[in-house]
């Protein structure tokens, strides 16, 4: 497997090329679950446009998902392909779709049964719920892994291994989880990117 170092830049064809680069390594046994797929379509039909939705579904090459269920990371990279371009219009970019489409993912997985019995855990603390990080990964993804390593009171470094989501979708996915427990100006920054490994910088007030 190449690990080689991927720049990311704010243009289409860098996210794109970066998302056929993450397909082509991920393989059958690499799956997510399907809530994190029907956060997708979610996003989409907020455009009003259930074209775009069906569209969407058909890139993905699945008929329909089940929160529980794991399908295959390969289906839910042709679909964050399909929904980017979409919804680029709307945020600006490819890139920037692609975070939002990481939020809403999270958000949908938090509002499930798996992700309310998470939030009662963490006791409505934005900290804990940024420790609990590696177990919504294991619980959501069957490849990869994540740590957080603190840096302050309310700051610190998750660093994700071997995760096919594209940087973009991983930013979105750390602010929902930090602004579901109430997190105040909640901030998300890439530090590295090297392959398919990351570190991201966050905070809160």
């Amino acid at each position: 497997m190449s690990m080689q170092a991927v720049a990311l830049k704010d243009s289409p064809g860098d996210w794109e090329r970066d998302l056929e680069w993450r397909l082509s390594l991920a393989g059958a046994e690499d799956t997510a679950r399907g809530v994190l797929f029907k956060g997708t379509l979610e996003a989409v039909r907020g455009l009003g446009d259930e074209s775009a939705v069906r569209g969407c579904m058909e890139a993905s090459g699945e008929t329909h998902f089940v929160d529980v269920f794991s399908y295959p990371i390969r289906s839910l990279l042709k679909m964050l392909a399909c929904a980017a371009r979409q919804l680029a219009p709307r945020y600006g970019s490819g890139e920037q779709a692609l975070r939002a489409l990481g939020r809403r993912a999270n958000a949908d997985y938090l509002a499930s049964p798996l992700g309310r019995a998470v939030k009662v855990l963490t006791h409505g603390s934005p900290r804990r719920m940024m420790e609990s990080a590696p177990d919504i990964h294991r619980q959501t993804m069957s490849f990869g892994a994540v740590s957080v390593e603190w840096t302050g009171l309310s700051s610190g470094l998750v660093v994700r291994r071997g995760d096919f989501l594209p940087a973009a979708c991983q930013e979105g996915a750390l602010e929902a989880l930090l602004g579901a427990t109430g997190g105040r100006r909640v901030w998300v920054k890439r530090e590295w990117v090297e392959g398919l490994d990351g570190g991201f910088a966050f905070a809160w007030e």
